[in-house]
């Protein structure tokens, strides 16, 4: 099996895809600001930078999640990146709803179905095109690195045989947690087709073992105590399930989802 020479910009060295995705500057410990769990995805957002997901969110009604990364969301770990996040009544968008938006806007590009904004409105072929590119090669990176593309956290912790969902902050300041079982799911890092399981994680393992743009991705499978991201660079696009919470990264930062009721104009 080959994986990618080049990932994220920087050239494959035995490792060198770990250490990309482990690359943590250290940065002070902090405590997000108190919010409520009730107050979940409610947010007053510009639904024209918002993308319809198709499926339900945490709160079970229509997830809509932001066009790219938010400013300001990167330098942080993956607590902090949760208190940012919910502050502003949004929140960080499971492997499920993301890889539903990653092959949304696959099939965009290939012409087989349409992406709408959050107000209903179809996503110009143009922006499409751009969308694609962020997330399948190093184009477009928010925060000016030219060796990434899209990299972002995904709402997942594996614990065991558990996946841990951030649903929300308590007023204590803690993380409300909810664990579930994880799924079955390919136990193998490869590249991987876009069959998923209901929680977001691949099934299948991909027949071509090099990277095809918009065909597969790769899959680092779940590790015990880290946490969920999917970044593209020059050698290809991954969703990884091995992460460490405590670290950063200047180019890393986050998608927001909300739930369609709460949109408005801007």
């Amino acid at each position: 099996m080959e994986i990618p020479r080049v990932f994220f910009g920087r050239k494959r060295e035995p490792g060198a895809i770990e250490r990309i995705l482990k690359t943590d500057p250290q940065v002070p410990e902090s405590k997000p600001s108190p919010v409520q769990a009730s107050n979940l995805g409610i947010a007053k957002i510009n639904p024209r930078e918002y993308i319809q997901v198709g499926i339900d969110g945490l709160n079970g009604t229509p997830a809509v999640i932001s066009a790219y990364e938010l400013t300001g969301s990167n330098n942080m770990n993956y607590e902090d990146t949760h208190g940012f996040l919910l502050e502003k009544g949004l929140y960080m968008p499971t492997p499920k709803i993301f890889m539903t938006h990653f092959r949304n806007v696959r099939d965009a590009k290939m012409g087989s179905t349409t992406l709408n904004y959050a107000d209903g409105t179809k996503v110009p072929d143009s922006d499409v095109e751009n969308l694609y590119k962020h997330l399948t090669t190093n184009y477009g990176n928010v925060f000016g690195r030219s060796d990434v593309g899209v990299w972002t956290w995904l709402n997942a912790k594996f614990d065991k045989k558990n996946i841990e969902t951030v649903m929300g902050i308590n007023s204590k300041k803690e993380l409300v947690i909810k664990s579930t079982p994880l799924e079955s799911c390919l136990d193998e890092d490869c590249y991987v087709t876009f069959d998923f399981n209901p929680q977001g994680l691949p099934k299948s393992k991909s027949s071509n073992q090099n990277y095809s743009q918009g065909n597969n991705i790769y899959f680092w499978h779940p590790r015990q105590g880290q946490v969920a991201g999917f970044g593209a660079g020059a050698g290809g696009a991954g969703l990884g399930c091995y992460r460490l919470p405590s670290g950063s990264n200047t180019g890393l930062g986050v998608f927001a989802t909300a739930e369609g009721r709460s949109q408005t104009k801007t």
